[in-house]
């Protein structure tokens, strides 16, 4: 169907305002030459195929065309109605849309009256029919939008009914205006019937369970307890909508498993904002393993994101749809431990619960067990570790039955694993068990690529949940960023940005003593500030010659400092020699 055809009831009007103006036949065709609309002796010919040649012309040369003459026009020689032909004048002028002709708008007259009083004024109507030709081009430009606008809410409605959350859109009074198949059966809403006359009743019961609030819901005499987040939307008309993403949540503390259901975030790869070579390749790696099966251990610094990893690896993997239980071995007392991680049965020992506990691992069973912390197991516990992971079975304090685990194990840790191993303070056979697939998280300082970058994205984050304006990142607080060391690595961003965002104007600039504040604030918390950068270029027991040291520490100190004449200024005072001596060693190591 042309363009034209689609909107054929404008055509008609625009060509009947035309006719009354100008008093003059007029007819409208299309790009194949099918008569759209037509007034006095062509409204009884409308969808026929026109012959004439002029049209063809006016397509082919994208202008206009008048024609004073019919018949002794050239463009006439070749028109099989040439000698039938009544007209004395004819106008042609072209429809564009998107620089392409659709159609062709043609004034006609068939008598030496109506062609002077046409010619009288001829520029003058000509520019008229253009005008009426760029309404007819933006009715087909509007009619476009509105279809493509069609088309992608039928789109967004496939994605939210395929979309494995809940959705309901209402308004204040509670009224549902549009909801996705998941959340009409889970509400038990007959979708044959308007959901105009479906009213429910959410209520914020203000408890949180792994960051999601729970919610009291009443919808025809039926109670349910939800649990998801209730977003406000504001609407052109100045009244306020609300999503509320969801899942039925039949609300038992006393169930781990139900617990467990909602125990993983959803983090993906593409939620790791980086730029840097080094995360890019990490992001390779963690595309690589996570169909694999093999054990995981991931080191790095405190705060570079390495429970981020382990989630997205998990939400890469075949495993994705099963648990993600993370426990952190350094924030559980070591007596409660054991019975986190393997569980217990009923009266196994003073104090155990009537009903006995499902341990994480039990919990994790098809799925993951992210062992945060790693480093300070006990090592009494570090030996029934090593045998689950060697044998895949578990047995439940005060049990003797063994139950069978199909899971995929990753640890975490800050600390230099082989060093404990050293001190006797962290088991070699475990160490090896666990180092199956390394995966080593680079700090923020050694990512600097990425800093300005994740301002950016925690900039936005956070001025969405405050509901404040952006901050106004500008060259002094850019800066300050870059040059800092970053000892608490993301984490420690994100509460600069934090600061600042609660320290802002309603426009987001920063003031001068918030800057001070945060410059000063950075500084004291950089263990790289006030001495001189030591081991943070070497991670292992590497001998080094010492001219190899020297480079590797002014690589280092330029690498966070800066190489522009500021940064060279604080390297050399940082590393306690002369500017000219710091520009000679450049200059010898090729740094």
């Amino acid at each position: 169907m042309s363009f034209l055809k689609k909107i054929q009831n404008y055509v008609k009007d625009y060509a009947e305002i035309i006719a009354d103006i100008l008093q003059c036949d007029v007819e409208i065709v299309d790009e194949y030459l099918v008569r759209i609309s037509g007034t006095g002796l062509y409204e009884e010919n409308i969808d026929e195929i026109t012959k004439g040649t002029v049209y063809r012309h006016v397509f082919e040369s994208k202008k206009s065309r008048i024609v004073i003459n019919p018949k002794e026009d050239d463009l006439c020689k070749n028109c099989e109605h040439k000698e039938n032909c009544t007209e004395t004048l004819e106008i042609s002028a072209p429809i564009f849309y998107k620089d392409k002709v659709i159609g062709v708008i043609g004034l006609v007259c068939f008598t030496e009256e109506d062609k002077r009083r046409l010619l009288k004024n001829m520029e003058t109507h000509l520019r008229f029919t253009e005008k009426i030709a760029d309404f007819i081009s933006g009715k087909v430009f509007e009619f476009e939008e509105e279809l493509e606008k069609k088309e992608r809410i039928e789109i967004m409605k496939q994605i939210i009914n395929n979309y494995d959350k809940c959705v309901l859109v209402i308004d204040n009074e509670g009224q549902i205006l549009d909801a996705n198949n998941l959340a009409l059966k889970e509400l038990k809403i007959d979708n044959s019937l308007s959901l105009a006359y479906q009213k429910i009743n959410i209520i914020p019961k203000n408890e949180l369970l792994f960051g999601k609030e729970i919610f009291s819901a009443e919808i025809n005499k039926e109670k349910y307890t939800l649990i998801g987040t209730l977003l406000s939307i504001p609407g052109f008309s100045n009244n306020e909508h609300k999503i509320f993403l969801f899942e039925n949540f039949n609300y038992d503390r006393t169930k781990e498993t139900t617990k467990n259901k909602y125990a993983s975030n959803n983090v993906f790869l593409e939620d790791i904002i980086c730029i840097s070579d080094k995360m890019k390749k990490l992001k390779e790696k963690i595309q690589k393993i996570s169909k694999t099966q093999s054990t995981v251990l991931i080191t790095g610094e405190s705060g570079t994101g390495k429970e981020l990893i382990a989630r997205a690896i998990h939400n890469c993997s075949d495993r994705a749809k099963q648990p993600f239980i993370a426990i952190n071995c350094g924030a559980i007392p070591e007596n409660l431990l054991e019975s986190e991680l393997f569980g217990y049965i009923r009266g196994a020992f003073s104090g155990a619960s009537n009903e006995g506990r499902v341990g994480k691992f039990e919990l994790a069973n098809n799925g993951v067990i992210f062992l945060d912390e790693i480093g300070e197991m006990p090592l009494y516990l570090q030996v029934k570790l090593l045998r689950v992971l060697q044998e895949r079975t578990l047995v439940r304090i005060g049990s003797n039955k063994l139950i069978n685990l199909n899971i995929r194990v990753i640890a975490a840790t800050n600390k230099n694993l082989l060093k404990l191993v050293k001190e006797g303070k962290f088991r070699e056979d475990l160490y090896y068990r666990l180092n199956v697939i390394p995966l080593k998280v680079p700090a923020l300082r050694d990512r600097q690529e990425d800093i300005l970058l994740l301002t950016d994205y925690l900039n936005s984050k956070y001025s969405r949940n405050f509901d404040n304006a952006k901050l106004i990142i500008d060259e002094e607080i850019s800066d300050i960023f870059l040059k800092h060391s970053w000892p608490g690595n993301v984490r420690e961003l994100e509460n600069s940005i934090e600061f600042l965002l609660n320290m802002a104007d309603e426009n987001g600039n920063i003031d001068s003593d918030s800057r001070e504040y945060l410059r000063k604030n950075l500084k004291s918390n950089s263990k790289y500030d006030d001495k001189v950068i030591a081991d943070s270029f070497i991670d292992n027991d590497e001998i080094i010659t010492l001219e190899e040291s020297e480079k590797r520490l002014i690589a280092k100190a330029l690498k966070i400092y800066g190489s522009d004449t500021t940064g060279k200024n604080i390297c050399a005072e940082k590393l306690g020699i002369g500017i000219a001596t710091l520009y000679r060693k450049i200059e010898k190591y090729k740094l």
